[in-house]
């Protein structure tokens, strides 16, 4: 069971940050522009974030 409670966290983890790229995209097209180098860089430290709580809870795991 907790097996498939970690799964279904990296699941929503993984389609919230999609989520946001996507919505991120089509904010930028929408106004005629290219997605920012500001823009990117939050992505990339939402990335690292979600990483880190990936790796957590791998770390989680293993410790069980």
């Amino acid at each position: 069971m907790t097996n498939a409670l970690v799964l279904v966290q990296l699941l929503t983890q993984g389609l919230t940050q999609l989520q946001g790229f996507g919505a991120l995209l089509a904010k930028a097209h929408s106004e005629g522009r290219d997605v920012t180098d500001a823009e990117l860089d939050a992505c990339t430290a939402a990335d690292d974030a979600a990483r880190a709580r990936l790796q957590a809870l791998i770390d989680a795991k293993k410790g069980k």
